[in-house]
């Protein structure tokens, strides 16, 4: 059961991220739509971020070498955000 729980999950997941995405980045969606999408997955994104800064620091004393990458994908995960995230806002209209 909680193999099945996993999977739904997961792809539940995928569909409300990459379809978010998409869905932001649509031009024949009003503007307030894709500005509430785009916050919203802003948020689960800085919450996913936030977990993982966190759990690096807090591991520090105890294994560094792995508070250290989770830092680094962390760092990665940040960067790679704000490029999407100036990708989907090139979208909206310049007024």
């Amino acid at each position: 059961m909680d193999f099945i729980a996993e999977i739904v999950m997961e792809m539940l997941g995928t569909a409300i991220v990459e379809g978010g995405v998409d869905a932001a980045s649509d031009h024949r969606r009003p503007k307030w739509q894709r500005v509430l999408i785009l916050t919203m997955l802003a948020l689960l994104f800085t919450a996913v971020v936030a977990v993982l800064f966190l759990v690096g620091i807090a591991a520090f004393g105890d294994i560094p070498l792995v508070s250290l990458f989770l830092l680094a994908l962390g760092g990665v995960w940040v960067f790679l955000g704000i490029r999407k995230f100036r990708k989907i806002l090139r979208t909206f209209p310049r007024k």
